[in-house]
């Protein structure tokens, strides 16, 4: 299977797909109904009769990220000669969109995501950086743990002198219910290596991040 793998197609992101039944499918949507009801959805409206059927593919859809193989992901060798810029040059992408489902209440976050490495003897397509967000967000999953799963697989594959993920979300779940802070934004740092013993280094990428993030 690997050997008819496109890497440029992005198709390492559904190489597990999830087999769902039709008899399970029909009790997820089932279950769906129940709680619609209870909450007050009128389900005999032509616009919400299958409401319930396109509540539960929404969520299949939205949590593919646990069909890719974070394995596939490869990396190429790069001409790390050993000078001084060797270990300062960044590579930076982003802002990166994302849209994920907090694990904690099943709300949607969503926001943008800034990644950069320090190449030592290998380097990644600019287009992987991207995959490897989605492959992360498309979870259940928190914010936290998205930025360290995204630091942690650039630091294997890459091996790099370092590794530096920002990310900013908007939190439904804080803006929707609870607390109801409507306006507020959470942001996360993640450092490996280089950009964890060099303070300029941190700096100049969160200058990059945030200038572009606006």
């Amino acid at each position: 299977m690997l050997d008819e793998l496109d890497e440029d197609d992005g198709n390492w992101q559904r190489v597990r797909p999830r087999r769902i039944q039709t008899e399970s499918l029909a009790k997820l949507e089932g279950h769906a109904r129940e709680i619609f009801e209870t909450l007050g959805m009128d389900l005999s409206l032509p616009g919400t009769a299958r409401t319930p059927r396109r509540f539960i593919k929404a969520l299949v859809d939205a949590t593919e990220g646990y069909e890719g193989d974070p394995n596939l992901i490869t990396a190429f060798p790069t001409e790390c000669r050993g000078g001084p810029d060797c270990s300062i040059s960044q590579v930076i992408e982003g802002p990166i969109p994302f849209y994920s489902l907090c694990e904690h209440h099943s709300f949607p976050f969503f926001g943008h995501v800034f990644v950069g490495y320090i190449a030592h003897e290998n380097i990644i397509g600019i287009s992987k950086l991207t995959r490897i967000v989605r492959l992360f967000s498309r979870r259940f999953t928190v914010q936290e743990r998205l930025g360290q799963e995204i630091a942690d697989l650039l630091e294997r594959v890459l091996q790099p002198h370092g590794v530096a993920v920002y990310l900013v979300a908007t939190h439904l779940c804080t803006q929707m219910r609870g607390v109801r802070e409507h306006e507020s934004k959470t942001w996360t740092t993640f450092w490996r290596g280089n950009y964890d013993q060099d303070p300029q280094l941190r700096a100049e990428f969160l200058g990059i991040a945030e200038r572009r993030a606006g």
